[in-house]
């Protein structure tokens, strides 16, 4: 039995330290908490982003597990990203994101997308939309 995988990508442009826009790969998890920003975004290409912190609680207990990725620890930060729709020509943002920071480098097919959590859909008040018939799988984030 054949199989296809799905993942929800969008056009993002994250902000780098010296105020230019960076393209990077990234993709709306809805199940995912919190938004992940990979070590070779936030390091690599030098994006502004201010921490958060290193230590989450859960019933007033630390939690350490909720700052790690897969395996890494991560810190907890915010940075601000710029959606854009290529066909109608518009960007719209800045967005916050709330995210992990992984503190490594993971292996590149795991380093090569940034990942915008519920938490990054519920923020900024922004719908997704998926519909999922027939060969071509599209969706729709609706801002505003």
């Amino acid at each position: 039995m054949t199989v296809r995988a799905w993942r929800a990508f969008v056009r993002v442009r994250f902000v780098a330290r010296n105020g230019l826009l960076v393209r990077f790969q990234a993709f709306v998890d809805p199940g995912a908490r919190f938004s992940v920003i990979p070590y070779s975004l936030w390091h690599g290409r030098r994006i502004r982003w201010a921490p958060a912190g290193i230590l989450l609680l859960r019933a007033g207990r630390p939690a350490a597990e909720a700052l790690l990725w897969q395996g890494v620890r991560c810190d907890l930060g915010a940075t601000d990203i710029y959606l854009l729709d290529p066909d109608a020509g518009i960007r719209t943002g800045p967005h916050r994101v709330v995210a992990k920071f992984a503190r490594q480098r993971l292996p590149p097919a795991i380093e090569s997308s940034s990942i915008l959590g519920m938490s990054f859909l519920a923020d900024n008040a922004i719908r997704l939309l998926l519909d999922g018939h027939g060969e071509d799988t599209t969706g729709y984030l609706m801002v505003g």
